[in-house]
């Protein structure tokens, strides 16, 4: 039998759910609190902490009806520890925007962590977020979306990115990302976003983390929304928070994401129309073409996109019209397959 835990002043018993605030008083000048939705399942018998948070990016709502689906059918009386969920951004969340207008730092709330306590309003809430919650968790997913290129990908840092993070972490993330299920996972071999993203910060705790970008035509792309809540059902399975079968797909790519995009992606020297060459998907050598662009007034081709190195068509640029300097089709270095 677990025992009862308190979550950011929630106290939850065994075998029960609870839902809960983190409050930031006297936040609006009006003398309003700013309140941080959470919920808190916890499992009659002890085990691990999974942590999901859903639209650090208000506007990266796609993954919210994933964890409904999940929450739905969870009954903490037959659960093995613990999973929380928050919805880190309210704000922004409101507005339907990427950064809340009243704090619009460049990269939202997911370029300022671990935040301050004497902060902005997001660095305040990242704060809080992290002391409250975060600290005392297992592992972490970060659900984000993205373009519309790939249904769904897995950012995460392989062993020695991180100074502080122990192999066991790295090793463990790279595990978590491969259990999500996703075709692709995108290793990020270089430090990203100045490692001020929650995912760095995690692993340089020593806590497992990945963020799965969830691509799709919208917000309610059946395939990518059952992609994402067969994905936290197999970590949770693996955690042996719930019990189940773990579902992959027979074979995953790992590409090599470098912080200099001009490594990987072509661009245009020349406005006009692109068309591609290449699916998304496709396995491309160095210097093969990739697309094409042609004049609107006269319709002959002015100049031929190639490849910059061997790889995977990871992206291509959907709107036609590019101009010059345009970076139309990314293809990042092929690490590996997974067999499963």
């Amino acid at each position: 039998m677990s025992k009862q835990i308190t979550v950011a002043g929630v106290t939850v018993d065994p075998g029960k759910k609870a839902l809960g605030v983190i409050e930031i008083k006297d936040f609006w000048a009006d003398g309003q609190c700013m309140e941080i939705p959470f919920m808190v399942l916890h499992g009659s018998k002890p085990g691990k902490t999974l942590f999901i948070q859903v639209a650090q990016h208000g506007s990266e709502v796609m993954g919210l009806d994933a964890v409904r689906r999940l929450i739905h059918e969870l009954d903490p009386a037959e659960m093995s520890g613990t999973l929380i969920y928050c919805l880190p951004n309210p704000l922004a969340f409101r507005e339907k925007a990427r950064a809340t207008m009243f704090d619009p730092k460049p990269g939202g709330m997911n370029r300022i962590w671990p935040g301050n306590p004497e902060g902005s309003l997001t660095e305040r809430m990242a704060h809080l977020i992290l002391e409250e919650l975060v600290s005392h968790v297992d592992e972490v997913v970060d659900l984000h979306c993205a373009g519309r290129h790939c249904p769904v990908w897995v950012y995460y840092e392989p062993d020695g990115v991180s100074e502080l993070a122990p192999r066991e972490t790295a090793e463990r993330s790279e595990e978590m990302a491969r259990l999500f299920g996703a075709p692709v996972l995108y290793v990020e071999v270089e430090a990203y976003g100045g490692r001020k993203t929650l995912r760095a910060i995690c692993v340089d705790k020593g806590i497992p983390a990945i963020v799965p970008e969830l691509g799709g035509h919208s917000h309610f792309d059946e395939e990518i929304i059952q992609l994402t809540h067969v994905g936290l059902r197999n970590i949770m399975i693996d955690l042996r928070i719930i019990e189940g079968e773990i579902k992959l797909p027979k074979k995953q790519v790992k590409l090599k994401w470098r912080g200099d995009p001009k490594i990987s992606v072509s661009y245009t020297q020349k406005g006009g129309v692109f068309v591609p060459t290449v699916k998304l998907g496709d396995i491309v050598k160095k210097g093969d073409p990739v697309g094409f662009i042609y004049s609107p007034r006269t319709f002959e081709t002015i100049e031929t996109l190639y490849s910059k190195q061997d790889g995977y068509v990871f992206t291509i640029r959907e709107n036609p019209v590019a101009h010059q300097g345009d970076g139309l089709v990314s293809v990042p270095e092929i690490l590996g397959w997974l067999e499963n």
